[in-house]
C-alpha cells in the first residue's frame, strides 16, 4: 500500500470529518480531564480552609505564596511568552503595593478598588517604561529593568508621602464594607489567582498569545507576517505590569503594612525571577511550582536562612543546565507525550484505513 502524503490542511480536513470522530473524542476527553483535574483543585482550596486543623497563620502563609504565583504569572507574560527579560519587577511590585496602601490609607477605599487601581497604575507605567526598553532586547534589557527597580526603591525610600523606612499601617481589609480576617483575605488571594490564571490563559490562546509569542519564536519572521514588534511589546509589558501590581497590592494588605525597608530591596525582583525559571515560564503549570518552592524552602529552613538563598540558586543552576524549560515542563513531559502518541496512533489508523 503506497503512502500518500498529507498536508497540514488536508490533515484538517480529514479530521473535521464524521470518520474522524474517534479523534475529536480522544481530545474532547483529554478536554474533560484538565478540566476536572482544575475543578479538584479550585474545590480543595475552597474546602481546605474548613477543616478544624486550619489555623489563620497557615492560610496567611499559603496566601504569601498565591501572591508570588501571581507576580511570577506577570513575569511569565513576558518571558516566556513574549521572549522579554525583566529584573525589575519588584518595582511594579512596589507600585502596586504603594497604590492600594495610599488609596486605602487616604481615602479609606475598599480592598477590591485598591487591587483594581494597583492593576491600572502598574499596567500605565508598565507601558510608558516599555516605550523605552523594547527596543533593548537580551542583557541589555534586563539590566535596564534593573536599573528601573533601584529607581523605585530610591523613590519610595525619598520621598516623603511614601513615609520611607517608617512605613505605612493600614487598618484591617475591608470588602464590600466588611471586615476579612486571615480567613477572608485567603479566599481574596484565591478568587484573584483564579481570575488572573483565567486572563493568562486566554490571552495566550487568543490572537495577541499568538503574535506574542511569534516575537518570542522569530521576530524578523513575526514582522514580516504583520506583527506590529512596538506594540505588542509595549502592551505584553502592560499586561505584565498589571498582574505584578495586583500581586504587590495583595502583598501589602496580608500584613496591612508596607515601607522602603520591604520595597527597596531588590532580592523581590531576584525571587520572583527564580520562580518563573525554576517552575517554566512558558506553561500556566510553571508559576505555581515556582511560587510554592521561592516562598516554602525559606520557611522550612526558617533557622538556615542563609542557606535557603545559596539552595535557590544550586536549584536554578541546575534546572538551567539540566530542566531549561522548568520543572513543571519536566513533570507534564510524560503526559503530553503520552497524549500525543495516543492521538497520532489513533489518527494513524483511522488515514490507513481511508486510504486503503
Amino acid at each position: 500500500m503506497s503512502k500518500v502524503p498529507i498536508t497540514k490542511a488536508a490533515s484538517n480536513n480529514l479530521e473535521s470529518s464524521p470518520k474522524y470522530a474517534p479523534v475529536r473524542a480522544l481530545k474532547q476527553r483529554y478536554t474533560r480531564q484538565n478540566l476536572i483535574a482544575v475543578a479538584i483543585l479550585v474545590a480543595l482550596a475552597i474546602l481546605i480552609p474548613l477543616l478544624p486543623q486550619v489555623k489563620g497563620w497557615m492560610l496567611s502563609q499559603v496566601s504569601l505564596v498565591i501572591i508570588y504565583i501571581i507576580a511570577a504569572m506577570g513575569v511569565a507574560v513576558l518571558v516566556g511568552f513574549t521572549g522579554l527579560v525583566s529584573v525589575g519587577h519588584g518595582g511594579f511590585l512596589a507600585i502596586g503595593a504603594y497604590t492600594s496602601a495610599l488609596l486605602t490609607k487616604y481615602f479609606g477605599v475598599d480592598l477590591i478598588i485598591g487591587l483594581i487601581s494597583a492593576m491600572f497604575v502598574s499596567a500605565f507605567l508598565g507601558a510608558l517604561l516599555a516605550v523605552v526598553f523594547v527596543r533593548l532586547s537580551g542583557a541589555f534589557m534586563a539590566i535596564g529593568t534593573l536599573g528601573f527597580a533601584f529607581f523605585v526603591g530610591t523613590v519610595v525610600n525619598n520621598v516623603s508621602i511614601f513615609e520611607g523606612r517608617d512605613g505605612i499601617f493600614l487598618d484591617n481589609n475591608v470588602i464590600l464594607g466588611i471586615r476579612i480576617e486571615d480567613f477572608g483575605f485567603y479566599y481574596t488571594s484565591v478568587a484573584s489567582l483564579l481570575l488572573v490564571t483565567l486572563a493568562v490563559y486566554c490571552l495566550v490562546n487568543s490572537g495577541t498569545g499568538r503574535a506574542f509569542m511569534a516575537l518570542r519564536d522569530s521576530e524578523n519572521a513575526a514582522k514580516a507576517s504583520g506583527v506590529n514588534r512596538l506594540l505588542y511589546r509595549v502592551l505584553a509589558f502592560a499586561i505584565s505590569a498589571g498582574i505584578t501590581g495586583i500581586a504587590g497590592a495583595l502583598n501589602a494588605h496580608v500584613v496591612n503594612y508596607v515601607s522602603a525597608e520591604v520595597y527597596a530591596d531588590i532580592w523581590y525582583s531576584v525571587d520572583i525571577l527564580i520562580a518563573v525559571v525554576v517552575g517554566g515560564p512558558a506553561i500556566l503549570f510553571g508559576p505555581y511550582l515556582g511560587g510554592i518552592f521561592v516562598v516554602m524552602l525559606p520557611f522550612f529552613l526558617e533557622r538556615l536562612a542563609d542557606f535557603s538563598f545559596i539552595l535557590k540558586g544550586v536549584v536554578l543552576i541546575a534546572v538551567l543546565r539540566f530542566a531549561p524549560a522548568g520543572v513543571g515542563e519536566l513533570i507534564l513531559r510524560p503526559l503530553r507525550i503520552a497524549r500525543r502518541r495516543k492521538l497520532r496512533s489513533v489518527a494513524a489508523g483511522l488515514r490507513e484505513s481511508e486510504v486503503g
